[in-house]
């Protein structure tokens, strides 16, 4: 009885200890972890290693064949070993190391570029005599140099290697014969990456003396900017000729300008009233030259513009404290030539201003106005017109689009305007920038700025029809647009009504104080010039649908004005703009009945009403580009 207790005690005590030992042992939680998410690997010889942070086994796998992985399966912690086939395709390429332990995946990308190369020139010159050059080749993968195999004059210390390297090629000399040249080619991958090898003529007749035309020897009063000509040298052996002009004031110290023409003027003034040498070498493309003797010449007065020289033309005397509304005319596509004293740019430029100061409301608030005129040297006459497939170097960058639209480097342009503004940001914002632009097109432009900065782009039309000649342009643009922030109230788009996103984008420029002249509501107690509708003598002012390019959806003041066609007369809301403006940019505060009062010309002027009566299919103007200030 005894024994049986005791066996039945043993049992009961095992099924409860036995369980509980059980608990103490459970199954750890599986862990895996990877030493990166993302891996590179060279292009050449190309070797990573990933390590792997497990308490379980695991096995990895990579899902491309160009890659081999060492171990593919472990326990534990390790390190997986990757080692890539040279990548000799033109792109890189990229997969993934996968690792798998316990139900837990883990993924690396693995990356390998494809293979680079470049030199530091792509051509190397030699004098005729015997010399060594050095060429410098970075790359991320091997090269080899293949040498033309009938060229005995060339050899290179290196025809193969790997990564960066200094190759240095050797010629022998030239002792007779013409200039000579080959092509070696560093071959890299896929890819081979030609380099010329030029070695001079054994002998070289230099061109002939420049023969000095104007100035000439002994001339006074000549020009502060001097237009200097020089007859074009000649060369026996058919090389390409460049030119060093040199001046000086004492024979010893020389200024010096480059050029390939046989005319140049310098970009910025002599002293007035000195005297100066200049000469003229002529220099071959074989490094040839000869020089002419030196000339010598008187300067007399000061005239013409230099490069980036302003003129105030009218200095305004209404502003408060000083302030003016500011307006800077500048050329671009005007050569040096075109910029003597009475030449076409300041032809152009004071036919401009006078367009400004005749037409109202400028013409009576005209003395709250600066205006300066500036110059631009431009490498070439006339800008480029990319419709038509024209380039031309000029000093502002200047293009016509196709259709009247243009466009400008902007950049440029305020670097010329910061020679007036200085480090005064806030003046130049408020500056109204003119490019008369050197080339007879109809075409205008205008960028404006929600900060009320803006540059009107201008070309010197020379049209017989009313409406499209430089005049009506620039009203429209650079007075329109860019001084008045109006609208256009032309319509293109005939029987169509205004879309949302349109209003939308023209409501935003209106909290800023732009387009005043139109409105999006019909209704004459609420309409922006309903005072007008009342006032004597505005007869003309009415609630016109037809507006801001659409037939329906926006309203304007009157049937015809120079928003619509270009005709040198605004309507009333426009005048008050442009007014609100000026008045705004000078110091002074607006006042409606003070507006009234000075109010002159409430319709077309005779001229203007002559020729918009003949309009049939009148071509509108590029619409403004509006740009949002950051």
């Amino acid at each position: 009885m005894e024994k049986l207790k005791t066996t039945i005690f043993v049992f009961l005590l095992s099924v409860l200890i036995i369980p509980a030992f059980q608990g103490c042992f459970k199954e750890p939680v599986p862990e895996l972890t990877l030493s990166a998410e993302e891996a590179s690997v060279e292009n050449y010889n190309g070797t990573t290693q990933i390590e792997v942070v497990s308490n379980g086994n695991w096995t990895a796998t990579f899902s491309e064949d160009w890659c081999d992985i060492s171990p593919r399966s472990g326990s534990g912690n390790g390190t997986i070993t990757l080692v890539a086939q040279n990548n000799m395709l033109s792109e890189g390429r990229s997969a993934f190391l996968t690792v798998a332990s316990s139900g837990l995946v883990q993924k690396v990308s693995v990356n390998q570029d494809f293979p680079r190369l470049e030199v530091d020139t792509p051509e190397v010159f030699f004098e005729k005599v015997s010399g060594s050059r050095t060429l410098r080749i970075t790359s991320n993968t091997t090269w080899s140099i293949e040498l033309p195999m009938n060229i005995a004059w060339l050899a290179a210390n290196k025809l193969s290697g790997s990564g960066n390297e200094d190759i240095i090629l050797t010629v022998q000399e030239n002792s007779s014969g013409p200039a000579r040249s080959t092509v070696i080619n560093i071959l890299y991958g896929a890819d081979k990456l030609p380099v010329r090898v030029t070695q001079r003529r054994s002998s070289n007749n230099p061109p002939s003396i420049p023969l000095l035309l104007y100035p000439a020897n002994g001339d006074v009063n000549i020009a502060t900017i001097p237009e200097f000509r020089w007859s074009a040298s000649q060369d026996l052996d058919g090389d390409n000729i460049t030119y060093t002009l040199s001046y000086s004031t004492d024979n010893v110290s020389w200024t010096e300008v480059n050029t390939s023409k046989t005319e140049l003027y310098i970009k910025a003034h002599l002293s007035e009233f000195t005297s100066y040498s200049w000469k003229v070498k002529a220099t071959d493309s074989e490094g040839g030259s000869s020089e002419s003797q030196p000339f010598s010449f008187t300067t007399g007065l000061r005239k013409g513009y230099a490069d980036g020289e302003f003129r105030v033309h009218q200095q305004a005397t209404a502003g408060l404290g000083g302030a003016a509304t500011e307006i800077l005319l500048i050329g671009d596509g005007y050569t040096a030539a075109h910029f003597i004293e009475g030449g076409a740019f300041e032809d152009d430029i004071l036919e401009g201003i006078g367009y400004i100061l005749d037409v109202e409301p400028v013409k009576t608030y005209q003395n709250h106005l600066t205006i300066f005129k500036q110059a631009a040297y431009s490498e070439d006459s006339g800008v480029t017109e990319a419709d038509k497939s024209i380039t031309k170097n000029t000093a502002l960058g200047t293009s016509f689009n196709g259709g009247s639209a243009i466009s400008v480097s902007e950049q440029k342009v305020l670097n010329y305007a910061r020679m007036i503004t200085g480090d005064d940001e806030a003046r130049l914002r408020r500056m109204l920038i003119i490019v008369v632009i050197n080339h007879d097109r109809y075409a205008g432009t205008t960028y404006i700025w929600t900060d009320g900065f803006g540059i009107a782009l201008i070309p010197v039309s020379r049209s017989a029809e009313p409406g499209y000649r430089y005049g009506n342009v620039l009203v429209h643009e650079a007075i329109g647009h860019g001084l008045g922030g109006l609208a256009d109230e032309y319509v293109t788009q005939e029987g169509k009504v205004l879309p949302a996103s349109n209003r939308s984008e023209a409501e935003i420029w209106m909290e800023s104080g732009f387009f005043r002249n139109i409105d999006f509501t019909s209704d004459p107690t609420f309409i922006k010039w309903k005072r007008y509708l009342s006032e004597p003598g505005y007869d003309r002012v009415g609630v016109y649908e037809g507006a801001y390019y659409y037939s329906y959806g926006a309203w304007r003041s009157e049937v015809s004005s120079c928003m619509v066609d270009n005709q040198l007369y605004f309507n009333a809301p426009s005048r008050e703009a442009i007014v609100r403006r000026i008045l705004a940019k000078s110091g002074h505060t607006f006042n409606m009945d003070d507006f009234i009062t000075n109010d002159i010309q409430k319709s077309p002027p005779a001229s203007s009403q002559a020729y918009t009566k003949s309009y049939r299919e009148f071509i509108p103007l590029a619409p403004p580009r509006l740009m949002y200030n950051r």
